[in-house]
């Protein structure tokens, strides 16, 4: 009862989509008899318990760091699979949405042609796109665009470029302090004591040095321009721009420690991009908000209140840890003492976690903190009212106040629409896997782990912090903004040539996006579950 025909046994192969067969399947359609299917079947079970067994141990440990993350990143390299694009991915990963339970492999036939196929990811409706995705070749045309713009024919244009952007933001910052100090002289109605115009043009200029000025040229955006054979020989040099207490007063009047930041953004950020080791994490840094008891209106106030204090409570305690921790890594491997006086693991220190910390007897991660806070706080809260005082006395003085820190409260919130909104969305990639920098899976993950708002016109990305070329700027963290604004058509372009999602949308939706995301009512894709 078991025989088939060898003609009828031909006609059951595997489809190329990788249809595999069930055993009941096995034994109504092979010639093999009883006996030896269940020595297979056997066989099949136990490599299914070996399989079982390792996918449980390489899902309990809890990650506690970027370098623990490496360590487990290594040890489950004999866990991975060769998927059809050449990429590799984590068994391990597959059923992240399932709470760390795995999927039995279907029992196949034992052929060559059933182990590659098993061997294949199983894409899911969002991950069609991949299954003919030629890679290398969408690669190398990206790599073509990349050699153009690294040109130096355009780096005198460049500078041009960034000192009219700098231009654009001093005259923002200095016409919002002769509004702050000139208007009330003229019995221009103020909000609360505040100065509304005065607070906003100030307000736009914080969030340009920092976003534009700051950002590419910490990112080493314009050192070629600024090098000539060995020497640096202008300001805007990655090695020399911030560096110092004085070019942090001229440079960078803001929140964050820029050494701190530059770990934080140039390093972790940019080159694990959406993976559990990014300090940027949205989905992840807001755990305990998207899976917590908290009803969802309660939610929604968290974010909104979050988004007018962000860079002061979370984002520069955050930079900081990340600064220590890597001090503590350096010095470990120099067979020194290390310390940490952040102590919040994986999930990010903010003001509130620092202040814990002290009534815990931790002084350290506050004082640091405090210290981190001092140039900016002391400029705008302390120095500029009392210039204020200066003109027109304790009245002028209150109103200075206020006015900085409207002020703040609005560079707070226009920088969360720009920034926050880059990477997180239910059509945005996170990884559970690493990735080399400038490979062309490097290259892959900066498109798409990354959104772009409406680009094109110097007025249009002003306004926008030039964050509205994420995804160029993923690519090519050290190029200049001009570069982003002449490459970024090319980029879309070879991007729907090859089939690849390229998310370019209004910044205000894709503030829906990161929000939903931080409720829990959204969910990113996830790379390795074949999304």
């Amino acid at each position: 009862m078991y025989e088939r025909s060898t003609n009828a046994h031909k006609q059951q192969k595997l489809s190329s989509r990788g249809r595999r067969f069930s055993a009941s399947h096995f034994l109504r359609t092979s010639s093999t008899s009883p006996s030896l299917y269940s020595v297979y079947l056997y066989t099949q079970m136990i490599a299914i318990q070996r399989t079982s067994a390792s996918l449980v141990g390489a899902t309990t440990g809890a990650r506690s760091s970027p370098a623990t993350s490496r360590r487990n990143h290594r040890a489950a390299a004999a866990s991975t699979v060769t998927r059809r694009d050449g990429m590799r991915s984590h068994v391990t990963s597959m059923e992240r949405r399932t709470k760390n339970s795995f999927r039995l492999p279907a029992i196949a036939m034992p052929s060559p042609e059933v182990n590659e196929q098993m061997q294949t990811m199983t894409y899911n409706e969002t991950g069609k796109w991949r299954e003919n995705f030629d890679l290398a070749g969408w690669a190398k045309e990206i790599r073509e665009v990349e050699k153009e713009q690294r040109s130096d024919k355009y780096h005198e244009e460049d500078v041009k470029h960034l000192k009219k952007i700098l231009g654009w933001a001093n005259m923002c910052y200095y016409g919002g302090l002769g509004v702050m100090f000139l208007l009330p002289q003229l019995g221009v109605a103020q909000a609360f004591g505040a100065n509304v115009l005065g607070a906003f043009m100030m307000s736009t200029a914080i969030c340009a040095r920092w976003t534009m000025v700051g950002h590419h040229v910490c990112h080493g955006g314009y050192n070629a321009a600024m090098t000539e054979g060995n020497e640096i020989k202008g300001r805007f040099h990655r090695r020399k721009f911030a560096r110092g207490p004085w070019n942090r007063i001229i440079d960078w009047m803001d929140w964050m420690m820029p050494e701190a930041w530059d770990v934080e953004h140039n390093h972790l950020h940019h080159y694990q991009l959406g993976e559990d080791a990014d300090p940027d994490l949205v989905e992840r840094n807001m755990k305990t908000t998207r899976e917590g008891p908290m009803p969802m209106w309660a939610r929604y106030m968290q974010v909104a209140a979050l988004s007018v204090i962000w860079k002061w409570f979370y984002y520069a305690p955050n930079t900081m840890k990340e600064l220590f921790a890597r001090r503590a890594r350096e010095a470990e491997k120099r067979g020194e003492e290390s310390y940490q006086p952040y102590t919040t693991g994986s999930m990010p220190s903010t003001v509130l976690t620092t202040v814990q910390s002290a009534f815990q007897g931790n002084f350290g991660a506050i004082i640091e903190t405090a210290k981190c806070f001092a140039p900016y706080a002391t400029f705008q809260f302390g120095v500029l009212p009392a210039v204020g005082y200066a003109i027109g006395g304790a009245q002028m003085a209150m109103a200075t106040l206020a006015t900085t820190l409207l002020a703040d409260l609005f560079t707070n919130l226009h920088s969360f629409i720009v920034i926050a909104t880059n990477h997180v969305g239910d059509d945005i990639y996170r990884f559970e896997s690493e990735t080399k920098p400038r490979t062309d899976d490097f290259y892959m993950r900066a498109v798409i782990g990354s959104a772009n708002f409406r680009t094109g016109g110097d007025v249009n990305d002003f306004m926008h912090g030039w964050l509205n070329y994420q995804i160029e700027h993923h690519m090519w963290p050290d190029m200049s903004m001009r570069c982003y604004q002449r490459a970024q058509p090319k980029v879309k372009a070879i991007c729907e040539k090859y089939g690849m999602p390229y998310v370019q949308e209004n910044v205000f939706k894709r503030v829906g996006q990161l929000v939903d995301v931080m409720v829990g009512k959204r969910t990113m894709l996830v790379w390795e579950n074949g999304d």
